[in-house]
């Protein structure tokens, strides 16, 4: 095991060996899937709460949902699971409040059902390129991100988010953007990405393509350019992959709106076009290029070796499969060896919001 990974436990080996009640902290989706893995267990939670405002005396799979101060009085110390996310500046000092107090886990589950789990039998075998990626990181603030997210990732302790946790704003100052850039917004949503762009440039800047496959997302993001009359904005209503090409698309609308390799895989599935980074550009080069593209990440790098080879300053989401985490920035030192990345995590519990800036 590398020296910088201290956990050998997954957090699911240590909820099946504890000897403490086990407590649910939320309810809705993540709480069932937790049950569920928790029943395979063959363990069963003593008790789940929800903040104040949230508890009526409902029930939730035979469990009363209480409060924390309830539960803790009738049960003394227990290990509290928290079966929710959030990036609420609240919910996290919540979190993080509760943590200092007594054992907090927030397990980490793939953001696409059946993708691979990090377990250190995985670490193990891909030790030589986790440590090739932790010894080039530009910084030791970067180094010190990745361990703390390998090490969450295992053991599920919302800790080592809280230590590695740094604000996305200054972060981004990293990027030193100019007033004339040319700036692809992979993944743009209904225009949060954009809005952030001019606040960071003063609403200067050479041109955009702001590609998002969403239909209704799309029309979002049209819809918020035409109102704020923002010139040079090419919106594209189009995924990026590697190639131009069809895939299957799970039109979700959400923020989880994602590329698939067929049709069917989803309980909503509709075929898009996708094209390449250096398709989409021809004759321009990206300054600045922002790829949240929910796990087609690589795929998309591996279709911009034009682009790469011009240097862009890149803003990459790293938390949607765990292999992101060494394989992304292998891949970006490949095509431009000269590349300092740096790796930085914005609030949110669990690990989302990790991303690599390269430049």
């Amino acid at each position: 095991m590398l020296d910088f990974i201290t956990e050998t436990t997954t957090v699911w080996e240590f909820l099946q060996k504890t000897d403490r009640p086990i407590v649910l902290y939320g309810m809705g989706n993540g709480a069932d899937k937790i049950l569920t893995q928790l029943a395979a267990l063959g363990k069963k939670p003593a008790g789940i709460f929800a903040s104040r405002e949230f508890v009526r005396g409902q029930q939730f799979h035979g469990l009363t949902v209480q409060t924390y101060e309830a539960l803790r009085q009738q049960l003394g110390d227990f290990v509290i699971v928290l079966a929710f996310a959030s990036e609420r500046p609240e919910v996290l000092a919540r979190f993080y409040e509760l943590a200092a107090a007594q054992t907090v886990v927030a397990p980490h589950v793939p953001v696409f059902a059946g993708d691979e789990v990090l377990t250190p039998a995985l670490v193990q075998d891909q030790a030589e390129k986790i440590a090739t990626v932790y010894r080039r990181l530009a910084d030791d603030q970067s180094r010190q991100v990745l361990a703390g997210a390998l090490n969450y990732k295992l053991s599920g302790k919302v800790s080592y988010l809280e230590k590695i946790t740094t604000a996305r704003r200054d972060d981004l100052q990293l990027l030193t953007l100019g007033r004339h850039e040319v700036y692809v917004d992979g993944g743009a949503y209904n225009g949060d990405t954009l809005r952030e762009f001019m606040e960071l440039t003063g609403g200067s800047y050479a041109k955009i393509y702001a590609c998002e496959p969403d239909a209704r997302n799309f029309k979002k993001l049209q819809a918020l350019v035409q109102e704020q009359q923002w010139p040079r904005v090419q919106c594209v209503p189009q995924g990026l992959w590697s190639t131009k090409t069809e895939l299957a698309f799970s039109a979700t609308s959400g923020r989880q709106a994602a590329l698939l390799t067929e049709l069917g895989t989803a309980k909503k599935t509709v075929p898009v076009p996708v094209t390449s980074l250096d398709e989409l550009l021809g004759t321009d080069q990206a300054t600045y290029i922002k790829l949240d593209v929910e796990g087609a990440e690589l795929p998309v790098l591996q279709g911009a070796a034009i682009q790469l080879r011009g240097r862009p300053k890149l803003l990459v989401a790293a938390y949607h499969h765990d292999r992101d985490l060494w394989e992304l920035p292998l891949a970006l030192w490949q095509a431009c060896p000269e590349y300092k990345i740096y790796l930085r995590k914005h609030p949110y519990v669990p690990d989302w919001e990790l991303n690599f800036l390269a430049l």
